[in-house]
């Protein structure tokens, strides 16, 4: 992929021109409320780039202990930073001793926790970003001008979620189609 330097009038367009084109590279389209979500959580995290460096875990345990809108702002950060890390920076995952899907599922799961604590228009936005969670972290990954995953770290993304940009990795690094293949041994 060549590098070039995108110029828009605002943050807000330059993202949007980013996504537009990771989209692309996805053969994906994100829904309207989604894609602004996304821009807009990409905007904060610039202006707070130690957002994506806390420990999830906890935060998300946190939550249950928190009433009304501490547990719901802490809910929409720890899946904002899931989205981030797992999206923008999966290599954390190798650094932390944990794979790029714990963020996926751990986002998720405030994704959707989230959506059953709010009202109607809210809850339905929460509850796609967590339903689409996989094609926003390939979009995410897309951005990037290299690729976001080693070998290692695709196969694993690929097995546990199915993430289609994980696949084209795999394709791509092994010239084989990766399979699934069934333990015997293990049920």
């Amino acid at each position: 992929m060549s590098e070039r330097l995108i110029l828009a009038p605002t943050a807000t367009s330059q993202w949007k021109q980013l996504l537009l084109e990771a989209e692309d590279r996805c053969a994906c389209t994100l829904d309207e409320e989604v894609e602004s979500y996304l821009i807009f959580t990409l905007i904060r995290f610039t202006q707070n780039p130690e957002l994506a460096s806390r420990a999830l875990a906890p935060d998300y345990l946190n939550t249950a202990r928190l009433t009304g809108q501490s547990q719901q702002q802490n809910l929409r950060e720890v899946g904002d930073q899931c989205l981030l890390l797992s999206g923008l920076f999966p290599q954390r995952a190798d650094k932390r001793l944990v794979r790029v899907s714990y963020y996926v599922g751990l986002g998720q799961a405030a994704y959707d926790n989230l959506s059953h604590l709010l009202k109607r228009s809210f809850a339905e936005l929460y509850r796609l970003l967590a339903t689409n969670f996989v094609q926003l972290i390939d979009v995410l990954q897309n951005i990037r001008s290299e690729a976001a995953l080693q070998p290692l770290q695709a196969l694993e993304l690929w097995r546990d979620t199915s993430s289609q940009n994980a696949y084209r990795i795999l394709l791509q690094e092994t010239n084989a189609i990766p399979q699934i293949t069934h333990n015997l041994y293990h049920h």
